[in-house]
Formats: C-alpha cells, structure tokens, sequence
C-alpha cells in the first residue's frame, strides 16, 4: 500500500461512500497523505477534513474537472486552491448545472431503447452529490437492464456509446487559469484514456501551463508507468499518483492506496504542493 493517494472520490459526486468513510478507510489502508477529489464540487471537503483530522492524516484540498482538448476528453486533478474563491464555485455550480441537463438528455436516449428509468430515481441515488454516469449506471443495475455498471458503461454509458452525451465543458486553458488565480495547480488525470496517442494532448496541456501529470495510477502496468515518467521529464511536470477510488466494484477498481506510488514520489509530490499552493491542508503527525 501506498503512503499517498491523490485520486478519491466520495459521495460528495460519483462515489458510493461517504467522505468519512473514504478518510478512515485510506487511514485503515496506511494512507497518511490524500487528497479527496470530487467532480466539479467542493462539497465533501469540509466532512472530509473533519475525519482527516481526528485520524491525522493529511488532506489536500482536491477536485477533478472535465475539459476537451480538441476532441479528447481529458479530466484536470486542481489541489491546493481556495475552496471559497467565488469564482470557483461559481464555477462549480454551472458545471453541476450541465450535469443535469445532460442526465435528462440520457433518460430520453435509453427509454428510446426500451430502458425505461426515473430522472427522479437517478437523482435521489445521487442524493446531494454532483450526479454523473455512474448514478445513471446504478439505476440501470437496479432495474436489471444490466448485470452491473461496468456492463452499463461498456454497452450505454461509456464515451462514444448511444447514452453518452456531451455537456458543457471548460476549455482547458481558462481551467488551469482558474485553478492558478486561485492558489492552486493543476494535474493531468489518467492520460492514457485520452486515446492511443495522448502524448500529443499531453504536450498542449503543458504548454497551457498544467503543473503535472498523474503517473501513479491504478492499474498501469510498469511500461506505462515508465512513459508517463518520461512524459513529466520532458515537459517539466511534477507527478501525482492515486488509485481514482469510487467503490462502484468495477473489475479494475482498485482499494484506497493499493498503487504502484513509491514513497519517495509521495514526498516529492507533497514538496510540490507545500512550495506552489497556497492551501497546502494539515500535517499528519
């Protein structure tokens, strides 16, 4: 297990657990060091930092954003930024608001496939989080459509398949600008699902200022850990790793800090963080 662990989701957006249980399970794990980074919201933070306190871990203020870079769909992982800036929840409250046109857009385009499902129903599994695919697979599974949400994803839900539709995104630059203006930095999410050659959106989120680029992930086996090194070494960017924890039970879901993310790389990631953002979150002791 490893000692840091930067990807987390809860039930503040598309996790199925709550940010308290996120905390003390990473604790449980041996996980001192994370980071808790819901979709387009802020909103479990402050429960989060509540139990990261009392276990004294360390949480880093976190949260991952949606972007294109052209036509690749490319996920932004913002620390260390002012969690009551204006602009940013600003921000937030219209990328949640496009969350949920876009849940009607695919109710309509699965009851046309004879897949009938509430918008309502989705909604309360979502509860108070920021509602995404994964809430919209589970009311598939309740229903029986599909024997799980990985099954809902591969055959509706996932990119390019007949229920995924687009939603208003930021542009890319004007995110990490955001993110900047507002004492934090920006991370480049699990590359390798920007497409065969994402090398090459990689280079243009550098050159838009991206601080780093998340190296550790998962379920990347050692060649892909090895080009993602040599992608932050000629571009000049800092590395994270995290295991983009859900809890949904996927088969390549892995548990909070089961990466490949050596303890010297969780340091030097925390030295970043301490010399380039302004809310830098609690020492563990």
């Amino acid at each position: 297990m490893a000692t840091g662990d930067f990807h987390l989701h809860s039930t503040a957006s598309d996790g199925v657990h709550s940010p308290t249980w996120v905390m003390e399970t990473a604790a449980r794990n041996g996980v001192r060091f994370l980071s808790l980074t819901d979709h387009d919201t802020t909103e479990g933070l402050t429960e989060a930092g509540k139990a990261a306190d009392r276990l004294g871990l360390r949480l880093i203020p976190g949260m991952e954003i949606s972007t294109d870079v052209g036509k690749v769909d490319a996920h932004l992982l913002a620390y260390g930024f002012d969690t009551a800036a204006k602009e940013l929840q600003e921000f937030m409250w219209t990328m949640r608001d496009g969350r949920k046109e876009r849940l009607t857009k695919m109710v309509r385009i699965l009851r046309e496939n004879a897949m009938p499902i509430e918008e309502s129903r989705v909604l309360e599994i979502a509860g108070e989080a920021s509602v995404g695919r994964p809430h919209v697979a589970r009311a598939l599974v309740e229903k029986g459509y599909v024997a799980s949400v990985q099954e809902a994803f591969d055959t509706w839900l996932g990119n390019g398949k007949p229920a995924d539709v687009n939603r208003e995104r930021l542009d890319p630059a004007d995110s990490i600008s955001l993110v900047h203006r507002h004492g934090g930095v920006i991370f480049i999410a699990h590359p390798i699902f920007m497409g065969e050659d994402y090398g090459a959106p990689v280079a243009q989120l550098a050159g838009w200022h991206a601080d780093g680029i998340e190296t550790y992930y998962k379920n990347y086996p050692p060649e892909a850990v090895r080009y993602h090194e040599e992608l932050a070494l000629k571009h000049s960017l800092a590395r994270s790793g995290g295991s983009d924890y859900h809890g949904l039970g996927n088969p390549d879901d892995r548990e909070i800090g089961d990466i490949d993310f050596p303890d010297h790389h969780v340091q030097a990631f925390l030295r970043f963080i301490d010399a380039n953002c302004a809310h830098t979150g609690k020492k563990a002791r």
